[in-house]
């Protein structure tokens, strides 16, 4: 298992959705800067082989949801930086005569239905975490279905700057395609400037850029708006709503920073733990974890304890409906002396005690080793937060 067979599983899908009958494709996507760029590059990829699209953008796949998306019946499904690790819900829920297709990079298991087609390169021996996003994953499926789609590596760049460090694995067989291709160049040694978007910026700009205009603008049209950018190139009016939107994010953020300082930050033996207090009202649920992330390098927090932040989830999902019940969205992070424990062994991921603390509580979670997040309804959250501390100290 290897590079060449992940290539071969990724041109045999490209084969299998071109026969497949279908002719439109509905995309599930992620609600930040790898989720819009990998869906933009399905969208794009399809639409030049002569498919229709739609999408609809999750910041979680609620089972819900995912069964009412496939209560539509057989079709084209593609998912992308989203989707992977609930294979088995997947399979469980993809009715007959349809064809699933999952882009991502999230820690997984494989799938058992010829029909649900899960290209993750963790499956075949490669790191998500470290060397493909799923904009990679994504750019790499439409190279397979046309070497034309080579101009589209400008947008998976972006997507692998949520993946720290300089560029490994498939991500620098991407970064050489998009330097030769001319849609990037180099800035110093380990910065890129996206040249075909619109302004020439940096890749980790852009990618903050289209984060903020799909998370915090979510529920007021800003993953179709990142979307179309990424597609067709930004507006000036794009540039101005998301600085818009990163200001609003600014002094949220600020604001409750201050009120963690005063003691809003409760800790138990192994996390520490906060609500938004309702700070976010009105923004997509990815900030709670943006916000977590820039809480990891804040002097006052444990070093040794788990970061879990919430924030209350706003019934309507747009472009699909209302969900039925009252959740919460928790994301968790790893201080940076305690994800050298967990990537040593001495602690355990929260890839594996989240969802594991979410599914005792009628839940569900996903992410990474030292970055996972989940959903579980709101009468329920202090009950899960005693069982993650539980987890947490083995």
């Amino acid at each position: 298992m290897g590079l060449e067979e992940f290539l071969n599983a990724l041109k045999k899908a490209a084969d299998k959705l071109v026969t497949s009958g279908f002719r439109e494709a509905l995309i599930i996507h992620h609600d930040e800067a790898d989720g819009v760029c990998s869906a933009a590059i399905a969208a794009k990829s399809l639409e030049r082989a002569g498919f229709g699209f739609k999408t609809i953008c999750l910041d979680k796949l609620y089972p819900e949801v995912l069964k009412g998306i496939y209560s539509r019946g057989a079709g084209l499904y593609v998912f992308t930086d989203i989707g992977s690790a609930h294979v088995k819900l997947v399979e469980k829920e993809a009715p007959e005569g349809s064809l699933t297709i999952m882009l991502d990079h999230h820690d997984t298991t494989e799938s058992r239905r010829p029909d649900v087609l899960n290209l993750n390169p963790e499956l075949w021996g490669l790191s998500g975490e470290r060397d493909a996003s799923a904009s990679t994953v994504a750019y790499l499926f439409a190279k397979a279905l046309s070497p034309d789609n080579v101009d589209l590596s400008s947008l998976a760049i972006i997507g692998a700057a949520e993946i720290p460090g300089p560029f490994t694995g498939l991500n620098t067989s991407v970064l050489k395609d998009a330097l030769e291709t001319g849609v990037v160049e180099p800035r110093g040694k380990t910065n890129y400037r996206i040249l075909n978007l619109g302004k020439p910026l940096s890749y980790k700009r852009y990618s903050t850029l289209l984060s903020v205009l799909a998370s915090v603008g979510y529920y007021k049209g800003g993953p179709l708006r990142a979307l179309r950018a990424c597609m067709n190139g930004f507006e000036d009016s794009d540039y101005e709503e998301a600085s818009k939107l990163e200001e609003e994010r600014r002094r949220a953020n600020a604001m409750l920073l201050a009120r963690l300082r005063r003691g809003g930050l409760k800790r138990m033996k192994a996390i520490q733990w906060f609500s938004d207090g309702g700070v976010y009202r009105g923004m997509g649920t990815k900030v709670i974890g943006s916000f977590c992330s820039y809480l990891r390098y804040q002097r006052f927090i444990d070093q040794d304890k788990y970061i879990v932040g919430y924030m209350d989830v706003l019934p309507e999902i747009p472009g699909y409906g209302k969900l039925s019940k009252e959740y919460v969205k928790l994301s968790t992070r790893a201080p940076r002396p305690l994800t050298q424990d967990i990537l040593n062994g001495r602690k355990p991921p929260l890839s594996k005690i989240l969802p594991e603390a979410c599914s005792r509580h009628g839940g569900f979670a996903d992410g990474h080793a030292v970055a996972a997040s989940g959903v579980v309804e709101k009468n329920k959250v202090m009950e899960l937060l005693r069982t993650l501390d539980e987890l947490a100290k083995s």
